[in-house]
Parts: structure tokens; sequence; C-alpha cells
């Protein structure tokens, strides 16, 4: 009663508060995230490691059974399985609800880093990531080049393009799939390593040792200090082709060691890696880049940054051509621009309804005006407990204008008593 005695004998007060209620709640609805569904984090977790070139046997003895064991005593754990395919061992942990996913990531990890010793030479580092809903690419670009090879199309990708679409605000990360990727094929002849007798990890090891720019120290020189490096690292194929390889004679292990070149015992060659999968567009070869937002990107403003980008690269290089084969943007937009309709013509129909009852305009605007203030409000306290506009919330907002109705009614019905 009293509330009400206030807001009747003040009413300067109670407009100024409903126009703050509709600037602050314009300004929440602009600041918070637009997503397609609501953040959902799933207390699992994923070990994933490559293994070229072995069998699912060999995988799920030699990797996947010793990250299993390594991770089987990680706190909350709930079930754990894994997948041993040909070349890639998955193992997956299911935790327990209520578990701090974070903690539990880099326990795990922690675990897994003890039997790195143990895995074989040949397999690469495990990967570990968390299920996360919000972790999915946002946006997928198909690049395609009449004037470019495959090759030299994925080239400037790899080394220019991915890194410029990389630094946008709110992207964490990027991958490129598809096209020929350049590789530089050294094929030893036999009959001269033998003649010369040098083995073959012999010579991969001083190939490695010779593409490495190393720190030679510091010069001074009166008030100056210089740094020293010591550039070796291959710039074009010609230069691996003359990089000196030592050969020592194993009969006798006095005599001084010859230099040949590697020319000289093996063909080198700037090819391509073997394909194990293709990108294809309209029936063409195509190189594809997948943008992956962060969990506080949002994905609207990166599909944004990215066309703008996309308008720059189309000026620098003319040949490309770029399209946007996914847009998550685009679904997020209309999505959302559909439920807005939705909840505007359910504004609508409510101020119709109570007009036709109530055969009075000034109580169905009162009625009107309530749903949007609600709303707007609410706009405000989403904004402060961090969440984002998505399907789910606007579907709530449109469900919960028939209860905001049911109370605007009794309460213009005990007016008019």
């Amino acid at each position: 009663m009293n509330l009400t005695k206030s807001a009747i004998s003040r009413p300067v007060f109670i407009l100024m508060l409903v126009v703050a209620s509709l600037l602050m709640g314009t300004i929440a609805y602009r600041s918070m995230r637009l997503e397609l569904n609501p953040e959902v984090s799933f207390p699992t977790i994923t070990v994933a490691t490559v293994y070229p070139g072995a069998g699912p046997d060999e995988v799920a003895t030699l990797v996947s059974k010793r990250i299993e064991d390594s991770v089987s005593g990680v706190s909350g754990l709930q079930t754990l399985s894994s997948s041993s395919q040909e070349g890639i061992s998955t193992v997956t942990a299911n935790f327990e609800l209520g578990t701090d996913i974070d903690i539990a990531l880099n326990d795990l990890r922690s675990r897994v880093d003890t039997v790195l010793n143990d895995l074989p030479d040949a397999a690469e580092r495990p990967t570990i990531f968390k299920f996360d809903n919000s972790s999915q690419p946002v946006l997928y670009l198909a690049f395609s080049s009449a004037g470019r090879s495959s090759r030299d199309l994925r080239d400037l990708i790899d080394n220019t393009l991915e890194d410029q679409f990389g630094q946008l605000p709110g992207v964490a990360s990027t991958a490129v799939q598809g096209g020929d990727v350049r590789e530089i094929q050294i094929l030893l002849d036999k009959d001269k390593l033998i003649s010369y007798g040098i083995g073959i990890n012999d010579v991969q090891s001083q190939i490695a040792n010779g593409t490495q720019n190393v720190p030679g120290g510091r010069i001074t020189s009166g008030r100056q200090e210089l740094s020293v490096r010591v550039l070796g690292e291959f710039k074009t194929v010609e230069q691996i082709r003359n990089s000196d390889i030592t050969v020592s004679d194993p009969n006798n292990p006095n005599a001084r060691n010859r230099i040949v070149k590697l020319k000289d015992i093996a063909e080198v060659r700037d090819g391509v890696v073997e394909r194990t999968s293709y990108a294809r567009l309209d029936g063409g070869d195509t190189v594809v880049l997948a943008i992956q937002k962060a969990r506080t990107g949002n994905a609207v403003q990166i599909t944004q940054a990215a066309d703008k980008l996309i308008e720059g690269i189309n000026k620098q290089y003319p040949d490309i051509k770029i399209i946007k084969t996914l847009e998550q943007a685009k679904q997020i937009s209309e999505s959302l621009a559909d439920l807005n309709f939705t909840l505007y013509f359910a504004v609508f129909l409510v101020a119709v309804t109570v007009y036709v009852f109530l055969h009075n305009f000034r109580g169905t605007m009162i009625v009107a005006f309530a749903i949007p203030v609600c709303v707007f409000v609410t706009f405000i306290a989403l904004w402060i407990a961090g969440f984002t506009i998505n399907n789910l919330t606007m579907l709530s907002l449109i469900l919960a204008t028939s209860v905001l109705v049911d109370d605007a009614i009794v309460v213009l019905e005990n007016i008019f008593r």
C-alpha cells in the first residue's frame, strides 16, 4: 500500500525511473553478446594423440592404454573411454556434474605430461581440450583462385592471410583445410650413401642441425653492445641442395673428414604433402579457413570485422575469390529477428485484446507500456548476471509476456473499481 501511495504521490519520480530503466535496458541490450544458443559447459575432457602410420592395435597399446592409466586417478572422474583408430588415439574423460572442469583440466594435463616420455617417439604431443558448445567455428571461408595453383594459394593463406584473420578481436583460433601443402622432399640415393659410408640418420641430423639460427652471444664495442646470431636457416631449395654433409671414413677414424653436397647423394624436390583430405566448393578444389571465436567473443562482431578484412584482401589480391560457406552470425541475426518480431506482435495482440474488453484507450496503453518496461528491466538484470541474448532468453521473454499481462490487467481492474 505504501509503495502504491508513494508512486501516485510522486509521478515525476516514477516517470524518471521508467525512463532511466528504458535507457539502461537499451544500453544493456546493446552491450550483451548475441549467441545462437546459451553457453553450456559439459564436464567432458578429451585427449587426442596422433601417431602417424600406426595401426589400431599399436595405437591402443602404446598410446591409449598409457594415457588411460595416467588419468584414471583424476578427482571427480566418472567414466573413462578410449577410441583407437589408424594413427589416432582419443581418450574421453567424463566427470561428475558440479566438478570444476578447469581444475580437472589442469590436473589431467599434468598427469598426461608425466607419460610423455613413455609414448612412442613418432607420436605427436597429445592435444587436451574440454567440450564447450561456444568454442565452435563461427565462420567458414572458402578460398579459390583461377590464376594461382592450389599450393601457391595454400602458401599464401598459411603464411599471410591466416594470421590476419587470427588477429581479429574475439577470435580464439583458426584452422586451414584443403589445398596442397608445400613439402621439401629429399630422396636419398642408397648406392651413393653406401659408397660414401654415411647413414640416413646422419644425413637427417646434419640437415636438421644445419637449418637452425643459433645465438652467438654478444660483442662489446665501446659503449655499444651488439647481439650476434648465426643465421643457418634455409631460405630456398637451392640452399638445401648445396648444404654440406660431413662424411667420415669408418675404416680410418683418423682420416680427415670429407665434405659432400646434399645434391651429390640425394635428389631434392620442391613438392607437396600427400593429401589425406579434400575441400571442394561447387565441384572445384578450394582451401577452407575455419574461424573459431573465443568464449567471450561476439560472432556478429567477428563476422563484421572479417567482412572488412575480406574487402581489403579482394583489393590486394583481385584474383582470389572468397565465399562464406558457413556464417553463424547470419543465423543468429535471423533467429533473433524472428523472435523480436514475435515479441512485438505479442505486445500488439495483448493491446488489441485489452482494448476490445475494456474499451478504454488509456488503460490499454498502460498495459501495453508495462510489457516493454519490464522487458528492458530484465535486460539490465541479464547484463549484470553476465548472460547472453540467445534463442532461449528471447523465448523466455515471450512466454513471460502472458504473466506480465495478467498482473497488469489485475492492477488495472482494481484501479477501475
